[in-house]
């Protein structure tokens, strides 16, 4: 058996990286899995699957939020576990690099589409008193080692979790978040380019390193696993470190 046997997942950023990670992995583990990507080719490995739904969507348009929601009650009747993973960074650009346009772009991404994602996903929760919710956060949410959009995002995060822990319990549902470190991932790409050079001498961003290795991701999948089956179910409200020991470098 499964530890996710019977289980919905919704999984954000499900094409690469982290969220393509942890949807496998729970495919493994028997959930059946709403795969969410605004990379539309970045889906195709999922459309053989009985047992994943892809979904090309826009996380940032509330009328693609609340299609995600009915496909996936369409599809598979319930929604038991969001995981909002889908993000991007800010390369690190100084606060006199980041301007307007960079600062909404990666705020409204990483910080204001998991909360509309979820409002819409409590919804199905609710009626059930039932459900999870996993937000990624960032070790720098409590570095301040990004820039300034990023951090803020990513506190935010970690805010908005801590919220929902508490404003949601009452209804069944459980919420908390992993703050991944350095990751081997291609967000750099995602998020349009190369890091900023001056950006990450400032802020010492290197030098939180303790390894040269990076995370892999399946790393914070198994880590996502954990948090989203009955093996954690009496915890609610946790901030989970994954970044072997960036956080206390």
């Amino acid at each position: 058996m499964g530890k996710l046997d019977g289980k919905v997942a919704i999984i954000t950023g499900a094409g690469n990286g982290m969220g393509n990670a942890t949807a496998e992995l729970f495919l493994s583990e028997g959930a059946k899995v709403v795969c969410v990507d605004v990379m539309k080719d970045s889906l195709e490995k999922y459309n053989d699957n009985e047992n994943a739904l892809p979904i090309y969507a826009n996380l940032l348009s509330n009328d693609d939020i609340t299609m995600i929601r009915d496909k996936a009650v369409e599809k598979f009747g319930t929604i038991d576990i969001l995981c909002n993973i889908a993000g991007i960074n800010d390369l690190c650009k100084t606060m006199n690099e980041t301007d307007e346009l960079v600062w909404d772009k990666v705020v409204d991404l990483d910080l204001k589409a998991p909360y509309m994602l979820s409002k819409a996903v409590v919804e199905v929760m609710e009626e059930k008193y039932s459900g999870v919710i996993l937000n990624i956060g960032s070790y720098a949410a409590v570095r301040g080692n990004h820039g300034p959009s990023y951090s803020a995002a990513k506190h935010g995060v970690v805010g908005l979790t801590m919220s929902m822990a508490v404003g949601l319990i009452k209804k069944g549902i459980r919420t908390n978040c992993i703050n991944p470190g350095a990751t081997n991932t291609n967000i750099a790409a995602n998020s349009g380019g190369d890091y900023s050079e001056e950006g990450m001498g400032l802020l010492g961003y290197t030098a939180t390193m303790p390894t040269t290795y990076y995370i892999e991701p399946v790393e914070i999948a198994k880590a996502a696993l954990f948090l989203c089956s009955d093996d954690s179910k009496f915890i609610n409200g946790a901030i989970l470190p994954v970044d072997n020991g960036q956080s206390c470098a």
